[in-house]
């Protein structure tokens, strides 16, 4: 049945249509491979005056885990290969090294001051350590833009070929969504019911993308 919001009764007071917005300790953005999530990230952190942390910032936290981005690269690769077994990597001393450095490097983070991180932990670990975080995700899907800026990272530079451009593009998407199911917990990668806010970076632009999450983290 439609109802008539004009007939409805006015619920003020009752707790339910009240919650107010609290500023987050933490900001968890996850990002689709071209949809330009880490230039949204930094812009709005420059305009919130908060840090932001991507996996090499993370690593550069704790020096003392001796990860390196291409021991994460590594990983990834075997992670992402053909007839991979999830369960058995998620169990291997080389994911418990490569995670352990990234969740103690997260909690440095969040211990000095509020942070936007870059994919590499959940919201559900954020909250685990007593912080309050919000989740969001910045996505993409004009294929021909998404080219383009696929072309712009060093790695995929030489590629032409939209088949080539596309596949490059899967496979990042790939890395992160393999790297979100290894967490364990019972969120999925891009799906929106995962996330408190999905970001459309074709329909509003990085910019004003960037706009939203700085009133975000400043309340």
């Amino acid at each position: 049945m439609a109802e008539d919001i004009h007939k409805m009764t006015n619920p003020e007071g009752i707790v339910e249509f009240e919650r107010g917005y609290v500023v987050p300790d933490c900001v968890v953005l996850d990002s689709a491979y071209c949809s330009m999530g880490r230039m949204v990230a930094l812009r709005a952190c420059d305009a919130a005056g908060w840090t932001m942390h991507d996996s090499n910032t993370l690593l550069a936290l704790v020096p003392e885990c001796s990860v390196t981005m291409d021991d994460v690269e590594a990983f990834e690769n075997e992670a992402t290969a053909e007839g991979a077994d999830l369960a058995a990597l998620r169990e291997s001393d080389e994911y418990k090294r490569i995670s352990g450095a990234f969740r103690l490097a997260a909690e440095r983070a969040l211990n000095q001051g509020p942070c936007l991180i870059h994919d590499r932990v959940t919201k559900a670990f954020v909250e685990s350590l007593g912080k309050t975080c919000v989740s969001a995700m910045t996505y993409a899907s004009d294929r021909s833009a998404m080219r383009v800026r696929a072309q712009y990272s060093p790695v995929y530079a030489h590629l032409t070929d939209t088949d080539e451009l596309d596949a490059a593009i899967a496979h990042e998407d790939a890395r992160r969504r393999t790297w979100h199911a290894l967490g364990g917990d019972d969120t999925r990668w891009g799906d929106p019911a995962t996330y408190d806010l999905m970001l459309s970076t074709d329909t509003i632009g990085r910019d004003f993308a960037a706009e939203l999450l700085a009133r975000l983290m400043q309340g």
